[in-house]
């Protein structure tokens, strides 16, 4: 008995409009969410105690797995001149490493923090080195530019050109780069600095509030400061955001320090290096380092004086403000020259 055209042209509608529903909620991912794992299960491959590993290391001994991921196959192209005074132990001075993540294609960006904050090499008692990651052009690029990051690291001595390919997914790459030049900063061996601040090159930085900061803790404390997010991963489709559940099947993201601005310390950077070399890598910088923290059982500080989100900035903001972010090459330099005339530098 076959059934009138119109209750067949309902039932149609009614299942085409069910497809739709099932599609609209695959690509905003609520279904991945339906899957998701609960914190509470959170574990991370290998699956080792990477504290254990960790202080045996500090105390010298030998680790009791292999590594997941050997320094030896993590080499920089090229690495920042070291400069005269770097003979003696970094880690007795007060210093602090700038290490500023930068797009490889981002000269002006570079050239406005040279001209501004990231010139500044003294203050207050502290010595400051400023300092930029960057990895390799793509091929297509070096064909038409030819190879300007080696020219610019000769002519400026301050970027460390990574051995990898230049792109946003290999941001964990230039984290790796700054944790492993902090540690054995202009040195074969461990010389491991005091502090070291990791930033992005569209940030502005007050060298000033930055080393009043850093004289309120101590090197040997487990700094890892920034913007503190707690939050859980995003799964809409078709977004350069998006993670999928074979990547990270948990609900939630265990809390991470914006990797916009980290302020680290002698003590983290020991142990983020120990740590590193048994904790698989994740696509995303901060992420990946608040794995590596929670695994180290390293809480993350908030300091709201980081700000990652932009917004204006107030004469009264300078006194306190260490950092901020959404700058162009020229709202730097502009926004440089307004406090240096006011004498908030």
């Amino acid at each position: 008995m076959r059934l009138p055209r119109c209750k067949r042209n309902r039932l149609f509608d009614a299942a085409i409009a069910c497809l739709a529903v099932v599609v609209v909620l695959w690509a905003i991912g609520l279904l991945d969410h339906l899957l998701e794992k609960p914190f509470s299960e959170f574990r991370w491959p290998p699956y080792i105690d990477v504290r254990l590993e960790v202080a045996l290391e500090l105390n010298g001994s030998s680790p009791m797995h292999l590594y997941e991921n050997d320094w030896a196959y993590f080499r920089a192209k090229t690495l920042p001149h070291c400069e005269e005074d770097n003979s003696e132990s970094i880690s007795t001075r007060n210093f602090i490493l700038i290490a500023v993540k930068s797009a490889a294609q981002n000269f002006a960006n570079r050239a406005a923090i040279r001209s501004t904050w990231g010139a500044v090499k003294r203050q207050s008692g502290y010595s400051l080195r400023t300092i930029f990651l960057v990895g390799d052009l793509h091929s297509e690029h070096k064909n038409k530019m030819g190879d300007v990051l080696v020219r610019e690291a000769d002519q400026y001595g301050d970027l460390l050109i990574g051995d990898y390919i230049d792109a946003y997914r290999n941001n964990t790459l230039k984290f790796l780069s700054a944790v492993q030049l902090s540690f054995s900063y202009c040195s074969t061996a461990e010389n491991t600095v005091p502090f070291a601040l990791l930033v992005d090159d569209d940030y502005f930085v007050s060298i000033r509030s930055l080393v009043a900061e850093v004289k309120r803790h101590r090197s040997t404390q487990r700094i890892y400061m920034g913007w503190r997010f707690d939050s859980g991963p995003f799964r809409l489709r078709f977004h350069k955001h998006r993670v999928s559940l074979d990547a990270y099947p948990f609900d939630r993201f265990p809390p991470y320090i914006s990797a916009g601005a980290v302020l680290i310390s002698r003590a983290a950077i020991r142990e983020f290096y120990y740590g590193i070399q048994h904790v698989r890598l994740f696509n995303y910088d901060d992420i990946y380092t608040g794995i590596v923290a929670y695994l180290l059982a390293m809480p993350p500080l908030h300091n709201p004086q980081m700000r990652f989100w932009p917004s204006a900035i107030t004469k009264q903001d300078l006194s306190h403000l260490i950092c901020a972010h959404g700058f162009t090459s020229k709202q730097l330099i502009d926004f440089y020259d307004i406090i240096v005339k006011q004498g908030l530098n």
